[in-house]
């Protein structure tokens, strides 16, 4: 059952995508999960950085001279 109504979410959720891409549809404000959520993308970026540059001072690479450095 569940999977049915998220089947049903998301064909709505679609269909509503589709309208707004239309040439006259109206402008609708971004939301406040939408801005939220493209915050949170930023933070786990910086932070698996951040991880990856410790990784790799703690363990280098086989192969490596010196630990290679995460770029952001």
């Amino acid at each position: 059952m569940i999977e049915f109504v998220a089947y049903l979410a998301a064909q709505e959720r679609t269909a509503d995508l589709a309208w707004s891409a239309l040439p006259n549809a109206p402008v609708q404000p971004e939301s406040e999960h939408g801005r939220l959520r493209g915050r949170a993308t930023a933070v786990r970026l910086r932070i698996s950085v951040v991880l990856r540059r410790l990784a790799d001072r703690i363990e280098p690479a086989p192969g490596c001279r010196e630990p290679a450095v995460a770029r952001f």
